[in-house]
């Protein structure tokens, strides 16, 4: 029932969001739907709005990049505190 529900919110709002200028704008760039199903811009901003426009091949040069920097942070981390123990 909560699905039908949820179903029946977002029609009404991809309805409402189709009659202003920013909606019939998106509906001609083919991007209301997106909008309006994942909430993107009421619910997390502009910078989800962004990521969502991002081919698929940065995303995952991105996630390289950001994955890297988590292993350099924990080797340097785990050095330091190797370094800190064979010290004391």
């Amino acid at each position: 029932m909560a699905a039908r529900w949820d179903a029946r919110v977002r029609e009404a709002e991809l309805a409402r969001f189709a009659t202003t200028v920013p909606g019939r704008i998106l509906i001609a760039l083919g991007l209301s739907n997106l909008l309006v199903w994942r909430g993107l811009l009421a619910k997390r901003g502009a910078a989800s709005f962004a990521w969502a426009l991002v081919p698929a091949p940065l995303k995952l040069m991105a996630g390289g990049i950001v994955a890297a920097w988590v292993i350099v942070a924990v080797a340097t981390t785990t050095l330091a505190f190797a370094v800190l123990v064979h010290l004391a």
